[in-house]
């Protein structure tokens, strides 16, 4: 009787032992297996990413295509932080132009240095393809806020006063950015905005740069409810063509309505062309209960000559900042500093 028992308890814990056993020779299986792998072929690459010249990891799909560049998310290998980077656009009749666009905005990017920049880290060739690095900014342009309502005067001429320093910084420096609008001005988690792409920026103290304007196809730059008149029609262009853009921005989000359209409502062209054309525009948005002295500023800024606009920077900040608003007049540049 004893031995029966003893018989059947053996034979209970071998049918119960059996899965147990089955499952420890199974990962012993599968871990040989891997061991073999690891010994085989070289560490696998993320699928979603990929390794670029040794420094950085990049995702393996483009964050955006944009008009003249393809912009990529990566982060820098040894200190895990991110970052941008972006490659001329291909397979287009305009190859080589975008390509010269991206490596003259390397060369302006590597000049500036200002906290309202976007910050040039480095450029460099990888397999025949120029690559521009840059920091990775935390935060959202302007037009991708895409606001219902308007963020509000004070916080507008906030951001307003902000540019007006960068773009200070940049016309002393020589450079002009010629594509101010919300695309390209970006809000930053920390409530700080600045300047990005420099794609179509121009040197003006580089005489190289002068005498290619001619067989620039970026004379003329036109956004549809931005379009600043001397860049449109392919006009000569300075530090004014900025600011024109920077006001245009400010209506933009002030109304929440393109400029172009305030004006061709009001007077049937995308832009004032009298001091008299420009003191309606400053009545619209007076009577849309916007400030007579940020009125009259913002209006004076988008004049269509720009003879009849602020003559830098740092005049349309004095104004901009002033106690009143007086009427529309020829600004005076500001005094020697």
């Amino acid at each position: 009787m004893y031995n029966a028992t003893l018989i059947i308890v053996a034979a209970a814990v071998a049918i119960v032992s059996i899965p147990c056993i089955i499952a420890i020779v199974q990962a012993v299986h599968k871990l040989r297996q891997r061991k073999a792998q690891k010994t085989n072929h070289p560490p696998q690459v993320k699928s979603n990413s990929f390794p670029l010249n040794g420094r950085y990891d990049v995702k393996s799909q483009p964050f955006k295509q944009g008009g003249m560049a393809t912009i990529w998310i990566a982060t820098e290998s040894k200190s895990g932080k991110p970052c941008i980077i972006k490659t001329p656009r291909r397979g287009t009749p305009m190859d080589n132009v975008y390509l010269d666009k991206l490596m003259l905005e390397a060369s302006y990017l590597k000049r500036l240095n200002h906290s309202g920049i976007v910050r040039y880290i480095e450029d460099f060739y990888h397999n025949g393809e120029f690559h521009l690095v840059m920091e990775y900014l935390d935060g959202e342009t302007l037009m991708t806020l895409s606001p219902r309502l308007s963020p509000g005067e004070q916080t507008v001429i906030s951001w307003t006063c902000q540019l007006l320093n960068v773009l200070a910084y940049i016309h002393d420096s020589g450079i002009i950015h010629r594509d101010i609008n919300p695309k390209n001005i970006l809000l930053c988690n920390d409530g700080q905005v600045k300047l990005i792409d420099f794609g179509t920026a121009k040197d003006l103290k580089t005489q190289e740069d002068l005498t290619r304007i001619s067989s620039d196809p970026f004379t003329q730059i036109a956004n549809k409810g931005f379009d600043i008149p001397e860049l449109f029609l392919g006009g000569e262009s300075d530090g004014r063509c900025d600011l024109c853009g920077l006001a245009q921005t400010c209506i933009f989000l002030l109304t929440l309505r393109h400029p172009n359209e305030i004006c061709s409502s009001l007077l049937g062209s995308n832009w004032p062309r009298t001091f008299s054309e420009a003191t309606a525009v400053a009545n619209y948005l007076i009577a849309s209960n916007i400030s007579k002295r940020t009125a009259r500023c913002l209006a004076q800024a988008i004049i269509f000559s720009p003879d009849k606009r602020f003559t830098d920077a740092h005049s349309m900040l004095s104004a901009l900042s002033s106690t009143i608003g007086g009427p529309i007049k020829p600004a005076e540049a500001a005094a020697p500093r």
